[in-house]
């Protein structure tokens, strides 16, 4: 019988990090090494401001995406935002619900699948227990992307669908409406790290630009 190898004890192996960049003086070693970590050279790009958000202009399908739900506030739609049971998803699902009321939606429901019963994301189970909300227009959040069998139930009754995700895409799309998602292929969004809660934060942008410029909106807010 062969002895099988020791594993060692765990070490803790710091990373080394040039944390010089030029920061206050009243700012503490300690919050310049985690900064510097994070590849911040200075407090502008630890805090950064909204007018260096990267434009939304190269996310796919926005304009598809801001259409459908331009005319589901236009009409008075009832919109579900479908969300998901961890931190993006469930961040994503407040951006979703709350922005779009900002944004004059009157009839918007949150709606959190249960994986020990619906199973993962928009499934044809959960599209069979929206049915009694009766929407006319889901918006998943942090998923949709792999929901295949879910956007076409819900298709088969009649409602639209807006998937927006960033996880990756497999060979073939869900047959929804419009899909926003950084890594779909031939997407030309900078950033291929943006969270779920981003892309639902960068569909509200778009959508509050078109209702905007259509003169459906008057708002003080940042552009």
């Amino acid at each position: 019988m062969t002895a099988s190898p020791r594993i060692g004890s765990p070490r803790i192996r710091r990373r080394e990090v040039d944390a010089a960049g030029s920061w206050p003086e009243t700012l503490s070693p300690l919050l310049r090494r985690i900064y510097a970590a994070r590849g911040a050279a200075n407090l502008g790009q630890a805090q950064p401001r909204l007018a260096q958000l990267l434009p939304p202009d190269d996310l796919g399908s926005l304009p598809q995406a801001t259409a459908l739900l331009a005319d589901a506030l236009a009409h008075d739609r009832h919109i579900v935002v479908v969300g998901d049971f961890d931190c993006d998803g469930a961040t994503a699902c407040a951006v979703g619900v709350r922005g779009l009321r900002m944004l004059g939606a009157r009839r918007v429901t949150p709606a959190v699948p249960n994986r020990m019963v619906h199973g993962y994301g928009l499934s044809p189970a959960l599209v069979e227990e929206l049915a009694a909300l009766q929407p006319d227009l889901l918006v998943t959040v942090d998923h949709g992307i792999a929901c295949h069998a879910g956007i076409a139930a819900a298709k088969a009754r009649g409602w639209q669908v807006l998937v927006t995700d960033h996880h990756l895409p497999g060979e073939r799309l869900p047959t929804a409406d419009a899909i926003v998602n950084p890594n779909l292929r031939g997407d030309a969004f900078p950033s291929k790290a943006l969270a779920g809660v981003g892309v639902m934060f960068y569909v509200l942008l778009a959508l509050r630009k078109t209702l905007r410029d259509e003169g459906k909106l008057e708002d003080k807010g940042p552009d």
